[in-house]
């Protein structure tokens, strides 16, 4: 029994510690803040939005590339794909996916019609590209995207929420 002990594998033995400060430096969480649109967009569709992780192309993002890659023409971005308007844009895939979501979920809390559908758009493209979301699963989309969104179903008092991390 005792030789048994030492062959034993002890779970998290070599994982690397904890930073001991146990967060990282405000200066390297900002730095897509501090840059100009340029440095981090690869696409050429991107605008800085209001938080860090918000600031992401659809060029650096795996899920997304995927997509993009699918098609036969090459594009140089994700709003240029041709699957976006009828998965995230066409009013009647919207109003399925509210369908949808109403029958999961029960009625929608939004207010305005342009803020469901942005709302069931955002919803619609994770679940094109990731296959799966929810309320403790959250991505961020590509800044590019949320603004083709934003565009296609715009707030009448330009008023967004942003990506908001899975609550605890």
């Amino acid at each position: 029994m005792a030789a048994n002990r030492a062959t034993l594998v002890r779970p998290y033995e070599f994982d690397p510690e904890s930073d001991p400060e146990g967060e990282v430096p405000e200066e390297a969480q900002n730095v897509r803040l501090r840059q100009h649109v340029s440095e981090w967009c690869s696409c050429g569709n991107c605008a800085a939005m209001p938080t860090e992780p918000e600031n992401r192309c659809c060029l650096e993002t795996p899920q997304v590339i995927k997509r993009v890659r699918e098609v036969e023409e090459p594009i140089s971005c994700m709003i240029q794909h041709p699957g976006l308007e009828p998965v995230c844009l066409n009013l009647y895939s919207l109003q399925n996916a509210c369908n949808i979501y109403k029958a999961d979920y029960g009625p929608m809390q939004l207010r305005g019609i342009n803020h469901r559908y942005r709302y069931l758009a955002y919803r619609s493209f994770v679940s094109w590209c990731w296959g799966f979301f929810g309320r403790k699963i959250r991505v961020v989309i590509p800044s590019c995207v949320v603004l083709r969104i934003r565009t296609e179903f715009p707030d009448a008092e330009n008023q967004y929420v942003g990506f908001r991390p899975p609550l605890d």
